[in-house]
């Protein structure tokens, strides 16, 4: 692993962490700054890592088993349990209950199974950026990022709550944030740090501030991206001075600890919802603080057995099948 790799782990390992305060913490001004950057941390962290050189039908089938397999098989177990849990007894598993959701994703997925909308969503992102970037002038993507942008906001103001299969709507708004971290992949964060800092004191007063109505914060899922342009540049700035804190504490313990979670961030994106609210609901623990420590614990374990057994990961992790030498 290289040390780019590295710290990008560590960068992803900060940013699962946020992803179980958000979902689980009472706070709502800690909540708030949260998602002003810690979706947008992973569509940026994506474009980071991205090599277009593969063919396309070839990133394809690699994405299809490392995103779309695990997607189906965390479904197909979390879905019908959300169903069971949140259902009153005796209550019939019906079409529109159990396979529809199953069948569209995204917002039609909640409680134990709803960040896994977030799969299909970067699936579906990945794909058309590296159409982009393989077929396009730097130039070209670069315009089509912009005019994707536009039309996330376009969208969000007249259509607002309007919502498709798989989450293919957030792609307007998760593609150039895609792009803008491939483009910034050989970039020294480090020398702008200040700038970065700026932003994200700027952005977090805005957002604290609640000037008006105007909230700086995003709620990807929900097709809800803030102040045009305002927050957009809020989440770059936190992510780009989180990427600069994450270079500098890659090679010490406290790195290799969030390295260790960034590597796992699939598994405890999926899990998490399901633990805290068995910790809720059957342990009948409602503090914040041992649910997110729970399920981050728990989350954490829980990869580390699917990754001990071979037929597990390729499953559930999206590993490859062994090689058998000819």
């Amino acid at each position: 692993m290289t040390q780019r790799q590295t710290w990008i782990d560590v960068l992803k390992g900060i940013g699962i962490i946020t992803v179980v305060i958000g979902h689980i913490s009472f706070n709502r001004n800690l909540v708030g700054l949260i998602q002003m950057f810690h979706m947008p941390l992973f569509f940026l962290a994506g474009g980071w890592l991205h090599d277009p050189r593969a063919p396309q039908s070839v990133y394809l089938a690699g994405k299809v088993r490392s995103l779309l397999k695990p997607y189906l098989c965390f479904l197909v177990i979390l879905w019908p349990l959300e169903v069971l849990m949140s259902a009153p007894p005796g209550t019939a598993l019906t079409w529109d209950r159990l396979a529809l959701p199953m069948l569209m994703g995204g917002r039609w997925l909640n409680g134990a199974a709803g960040p896994l909308w977030f799969l299909t969503c970067y699936f579906l992102t990945g794909q058309l950026a590296h159409f982009l970037l393989r077929h396009c002038a730097p130039a070209v993507w670069a315009a089509l990022g912009a005019l994707m942008l536009g039309a996330a906001y376009l969208g969000a103001w007249l259509f607002p709550g309007w919502l498709l299969p798989w989450s293919a709507e957030v792609v307007l708004f998760a593609a150039p944030l895609y792009l803008i971290g491939y483009a910034a992949r050989n970039m020294q964060l480090s020398r702008w740090a200040a700038l970065w800092a700026l932003l994200t004191a700027a952005g977090a007063a805005l957002y604290l501030a609640h000037l008006n109505g105007l909230t700086n914060t995003l709620d990807m899922k929900s097709g809800v991206y803030g102040i045009p342009v305002v927050t957009l540049a809020s989440a770059l700035g936190a992510v780009a001075l989180l990427a600069v804190f994450c270079q500098r504490i890659a090679d010490t313990r406290a790195g290799r600890v969030f390295a260790a979670l960034g590597a796992a961030s699939l598994t405890i994106l999926a899990v998490h919802q399901l633990v805290q609210l068995f910790i809720a609901k059957e342990l009948g623990i409602m503090q914040a603080g041992p649910r997110i420590v729970g399920a981050l614990v728990v989350s954490w374990g829980v990869h580390l057995l699917l990754d001990a057994w071979p037929a597990a990961a390729r499953l559930f992790l999206g590993r490859r099948a062994p090689q058998v030498a000819a």
